[in-house]
């Protein structure tokens, strides 16, 4: 499949969510005993979420949806949740089962793309709904924790501490949704798989019919 760049607006801001993605690391990883520098790798992390909840909605209002864009969003989803799961485990080793479940997801599932990606007869796949739940979800989860340290741990900016419960519940949140779309993903692409070779399959049939 030829995939040609486009300039639209949803593919200029998968771009700007690659590229705040060292800018979050860097913030984030600078930021024990800097307040000021875990503030701004919030509103990275804010920033990040808002260009992926927009970049869906003016592609799809617009009609901007292009072969690139398929490409680009995910590609900055996967790479913005590794790296922040992977950072917060940094600081927070509990968070280790997560960073190896979600890296697990983004290989298989990257793997799965370019795999589809260099079959002519298979078409690039637009996000879908529990991709996007799962990706929000995140968020969510992930900016709580940046923001609101443990108890027993040093608090930096908020004087509020996290309970160890809510904590967990978080995690196991944030992991079934990861697992729930994971195996939705892995369905639709066994499907699309399935009819990929039965249509390989059935054309030299319908040529010969021809003949």
């Amino acid at each position: 499949m030829k995939i040609q760049w486009v300039w639209t607006v949803p593919n200029v801001l998968s771009l700007m969510r690659i590229a705040l993605v060292p800018v979050f690391a860097t913030l984030y990883l600078m930021s024990e005993g800097n307040p000021a520098l875990l503030v701004w790798s919030i509103a990275v992390l804010c920033l990040s979420g808002i260009t992926d909840l927009f970049d869906g909605i003016i592609a799809r209002k617009f009609n901007q949806i292009s072969e690139i864009g398929k490409i680009l969003d995910p590609v900055a989803d996967k790479l913005t949740q590794v790296t922040i799961v992977f950072c917060l485990a940094v600081r927070l080793p509990r968070l280790w089962p997560l960073v190896i479940l979600c890296f697990v997801k983004e290989l298989v599932q990257s793997i799965g793309a370019l795999v589809m990606l260099f079959r002519s007869t298979v078409r690039v796949q637009p996000a879908k709904w529990y991709g996007k739940v799962s990706t929000f979800v995140f968020y969510i989860c992930m900016g709580l924790f940046v923001a609101f340290p443990l108890e027993g741990e040093k608090a930096m900016f908020f004087d509020w501490h996290m309970p160890e419960a809510l904590f967990i519940v978080l995690v196991i949140l944030v992991a079934v949704c990861m697992a729930f779309a994971f195996y939705q993903y892995a369905t639709l692409f066994l499907h699309i798989m399935q009819d990929s070779k039965k249509s390989s399959e059935e054309a030299p049939t319908s040529s010969d019919d021809a003949r």
